[in-house]
């Protein structure tokens, strides 16, 4: 044999040949009844009828069953923003506080509002009279004499007003002073002490340049008599 190669490659090329044939023979094609199965998780898609003359309309892609498509939004231009959604027209009215109810009128349409009677003011519970006391070249004394006719103590105040004239000073008789300004002709006295209830004050002032006679004088709002 060692001689003889050819015999060794004879016998396997027939070796060979025997394997070839048993292959060929074991292998059988798909008879008339073989039902391929669809691959497991296709789902078949049906195929859309078509016009006359029209070819087969695009099939939609494949969709896996549990899987919902996503919808995509359509393309946007360029520089423009995503705008949020708008709340509903509810939420934006339960939003908003509640408005306050108007106050309604009682008042009848077309009458107009009366006012209420003031109050009369109460008269001053001062009496008071004018004198002129002593008269010399260029001024003259004068004296006011004021009563307290209330049932309780109280303070006062008097004005005498000579237009022209001039203030030169002021007091009072045998009580504690008060205070006085003297400007422009017009004399203005305010109480010290309050006057107690029913007694009486009298007030004096020097005038110069001016009548004896003013133009006006009150003690407390009241009016002088004497005048």
């Amino acid at each position: 044999m060692a001689s003889s190669p050819w015999i060794l490659v004879s016998i396997g090329l027939g070796a060979m040949v025997v394997l070839l044939v048993i292959a060929v023979g074991a292998y059988r094609g798909p008879g008339p009844d073989f039902d391929p199965a669809p691959p497991l998780g296709a789902v078949p898609v049906p195929e859309r009828a078509t016009s006359a003359g029209r070819g087969p309309s695009a099939l939609p892609s494949q969709v896996v069953p549990g899987l919902t498509p996503r919808r995509t939004n359509p393309p946007r231009p360029a520089g423009t923003t995503v705008d949020s959604p708008r709340p509903s027209a509810s939420a934006v009215r339960s939003s908003q506080p509640p408005r306050p109810a108007m106050p309604t009128s009682s008042a009848p349409t077309g009458s107009t509002p009366t006012r209420a009677p003031a109050a009369p003011a109460s008269p001053s519970p001062f009496e008071a009279r004018y004198r002129v006391t002593d008269s010399f070249s260029g001024g003259f004394i004068a004296e006011v004499w004021i009563r307290n006719t209330s049932r309780r103590d109280r303070e006062w105040v008097a004005r005498i007003e000579y237009p022209g004239g001039r203030v030169v000073t002021a007091w009072l008789e045998g009580v504690p002073q008060g205070t006085f300004r003297g400007t422009g002709g017009t004399l203005t006295y305010r109480s010290g002490p309050d006057l107690p209830a029913g007694s009486a004050v009298a007030l004096r002032f020097h005038i110069e340049f001016a009548s004896p006679r003013p133009a006006s004088c009150t003690v407390s709002g009241r009016a002088c008599t004497g005048l």
